[in-house]
């Protein structure tokens, strides 16, 4: 019987996202069909094909040339009244439509002394903001109309006092709300206007990194040791709803890793977390007394302002990048991909309060708050590294066919095949043609190659008609030289 000298190669199933390896080999052969060794402003969470990720619009007066002329940190992750919420930068209070940034008398809102922006919260129909002072912290209260109290937190309430310079996550439930305070979380309970700045106290060198309240319990994140580049160690607290009690419920340890942030999902607590020690930073979900990781992702931690729900995955932002974990439905795995960029260099605050994800960054004297809006066209896509090799003979590749949805005008992306660990590579294949969705190649120009992978490229694409990949199907041949 004749030996089969042919193969075939199928590319689909793209939603699985990022190789669990990409972290750490770009060139890494671990995953599935669809799996990435490395992508670039790519949607795949969808489920049905990979395709260029969203491009950013600035909001009307969301620049410097417009009244963001400082980068904005935190932006309320919830509407406020009908299409308004609020934002904190620098120095000054924003309020935010979803498609711009207001400029009245009042707004920007400068507050007094204010060298740091922090958190917003609304509670009981008044709007909460924590900020850093040159020295120290502060709360300040709008009351939703026209009046403006910067140092509320330091002379209204009863325990009134400054708080530490310090991050100050913050979460509420019904009329509590707790807050980060340096080594300390605080309360606020509005029924009785009583302020507590430091009512849990974690030690010497801990810092609340972040607060999420679920189902009875406020998740307190910690990190104690010194930051930076340091290694630090992370703990999770439990503490009861009620916030009345200075006694803490249970924790969750996380080691000689440094948490960024807790997120809720359906009532699953997730957790953004780094280990110094290993390449790559962790995105896992508290499990009784533990943490479960569930996949590595590459860059810098993101902190309490930087995480909001799209699709039912979680987007958090990392060394200027955005980033998805999850799955849109339970029938697809859960994923991580990078799927936008995040605009400037540096990135401040994300969230989506109106649906549509909006993210702020800044460059020098550069400043922008944006939201998603049309197609990227900077995406790139690169595949596992696949081997063509048998019983020491190299395969040759016959042809390529490329499945796309129906095309619009102008949609194009173009493919070449990266051949011996990504040194050598092919002719450049370009996927385009209105109404097209067959597309036939062979001109590879390559001979005889060790493995291979598909890498993709958008940058001639179009900002209004994309170009999904649905399939990728590679035939080709073993032959002696």
């Amino acid at each position: 019987m004749a030996k089969d000298n042919t193969f075939n190669l199928v590319l689909d199933k793209f939603y699985q996202g990022l190789s669990p390896l990409a972290f750490n080999n770009p060139l890494t052969e671990v995953g599935g069909g669809g799996s990435a060794s490395a992508m670039t402003n790519c949607d795949i969470i969808n489920g049905d094909y990979l395709t260029q990720g969203p491009a950013l619009a600035n909001l009307t007066n969301g620049t410097q040339a417009g009244v963001v002329s400082e980068l904005v940190n935190f932006i309320l992750d919830r509407a406020v009244t009908d299409s308004v919420t609020y934002g904190i930068g620098a120095t000054k209070l924003f309020k935010i439509t979803p498609s711009a940034v207001t400029t009245d008398a009042n707004w920007p809102q400068a507050i007094t002394s204010c060298t740091e922006g922090e958190s917003v919260q609304l509670l009981k129909g008044k709007l909460y903001y924590f900020f850093n002072k040159s020295s120290g912290g502060e709360i300040g209260r709008y009351d939703l109309s026209s009046s403006f109290d910067h140092d509320w937190g330091s002379t209204v309430p009863t325990g009134a006092a400054a708080l530490q310079h310090a991050p100050h996550p913050c979460d509420k439930k019904e009329d509590i709300m707790l807050f980060g305070n340096g080594r300390y979380a605080g309360t606020y309970i509005a029924e009785t206007n009583t302020l507590d700045v430091d009512k849990l106290d974690f030690g010497n060198d801990c810092e609340v990194a972040d607060i999420v309240y679920s189902a009875g319990y406020w998740y307190i994140a910690v990190n104690s040791g010194i930051s930076g580049t340091n290694r630090t160690e992370g703990q999770i607290y439990l503490y009861d709803g009620s916030a009345t009690t200075s006694l803490l419920q249970d924790e969750t340890g996380v080691g000689m890793q440094r948490i960024g942030f807790l997120y809720r999902v359906n009532g699953i607590i997730y957790v953004a977390f780094q280990d110094l020690t290993s390449a790559g930073l962790n995105i896992g979900y508290i499990m009784g007394s533990q943490i479960k990781p569930l996949k590595k992702f590459t860059g810098t931690l993101p902190n309490y302002q930087q995480k909001t729900l799209y699709k039912n995955t979680i987007l958090f932002v990392s060394s200027g990048s955005i980033y998805s974990a999850g799955a849109m439905i339970e029938d697809l795995p859960y994923q991580i991909s990078q799927i936008a960029d995040g605009g400037y260099a540096t990135v401040g605050a994300i969230a989506a309060p109106f649906g549509t994800p909006m993210v702020a960054s800044t460059a020098s004297t550069n400043y922008r708050l944006a939201k998603f809006s049309g197609y990227d066209v900077a995406c790139s896509w690169k595949s596992l590294i696949i081997p063509t090799i048998q019983d020491g003979i190299l395969g040759y590749i016959d042809s390529i066919t490329v499945l796309t949805t129906s095309l619009g005008a102008n949609a194009r992306c173009d493919l070449q095949i990266q051949a011996n660990q990504g040194l050598t590579n092919s002719n450049t294949l370009s996927i385009t043609g209105t109404a097209k969705r067959v597309h036939n190649m062979t001109a590879t120009g390559l001979a005889g190659i060790e493995d291979l992978r598909i890498s993709l490229n958008w940058e001639n694409g179009n900002a209004t008609n994309d170009c999904p990949i649905r399939k990728i199907f590679v035939k080709g041949h073993f032959l002696e030289n």
